[in-house]
């Protein structure tokens, strides 16, 4: 595996504009994309609760058959590249994408021995006419609270540039207590507020601190439940909905 050097985007809905409410799902899917059980599941979950944006975490992406996310425009930030594969953080949209920036992170996982993880910053244009900030995020796990706290700070400190409406979602590898108060200053810092989720139990928890989070500002929270997905993946995904003032 090496440093990736493609970011893969399919944009269709450039002239789509959204709706005053809207959905996302957000979900660490721990390269089950191409499994048929995964595939089934996703399009079931769709049906009972259909989604403005999509974002995935761990997205496996054939170089030899390129994702084909019907219905869909999407981008791709890659954290891994081999031969045959991309995988990273995904981003999918029924709406157009403005702008798209995506970047990793300084350090590697297990002392430099593994992955560097992907952020990707996506805007779409709200139908008050402002824009909307969305954020996908797979913070890094494997390194020392220096490092997780170094690397959440530099994320933040590229967030701080963007004005207006944003929403987080992903997973924040905040399995610690001092982790969990690095993630607290972070919310903090950038003004947001937390989602608070119905189904809490389903989120996927270690030592008891749950992993997956959404964050958000500039918009109103309807709703956001965890659904229990059948062990398709590692994680559950969170589902939610929001609202824009006129």
């Amino acid at each position: 595996m090496f440093v990736p050097k493609t970011f893969p985007q399919k944009l269709d809905h450039q002239d789509h504009t959204l709706s005053p409410e809207f959905s996302l799902l957000v979900w660490n899917i721990h390269k089950e994309n191409q499994e048929i059980a995964f595939q089934e599941k996703f399009r079931e979950l769709l049906v009972k609760r259909p989604c403005d944006f999509v974002l995935f975490q761990e997205l496996k992406y054939k170089k030899a058959h390129p994702y084909h996310f019907e219905n869909y425009s999407y981008a791709l930030a890659s954290n891994i590249e081999t031969s045959q594969h991309i995988f990273g953080v995904f981003t999918a949209a029924k709406v157009a994408f403005e702008k798209i920036n995506s970047s990793l992170t300084t350090e590697k996982e297990m002392g430099g021995m593994a992955t560097h993880k992907s952020l990707l910053i996506t805007q779409h244009r709200l139908s008050n006419g402002e824009r909307l900030n969305l954020v996908n995020l797979h913070a890094i796990n494997f390194v020392s609270l220096k490092s997780f706290t170094l690397e959440l700070e530099k994320i933040k400190n590229v967030l701080l540039c963007y004005e207006g409406a944003m929403i987080i979602g992903g997973d924040f590898n905040n399995w610690s207590t001092k982790r969990v108060k690095v993630l607290e200053a972070f919310q903090t810092d950038l003004s947001l507020e937390k989602a608070n989720i119905d189904a809490y139990h389903h989120i996927k928890h270690v030592f008891s601190k749950p992993l997956d989070h959404i964050f958000y500002r500039g918009v109103t929270l309807l709703k956001a439940e965890a659904i229990d997905t059948k062990s398709v993946s590692d994680h559950n995904p969170i589902y939610a909905r929001f609202t824009v003032s006129s």
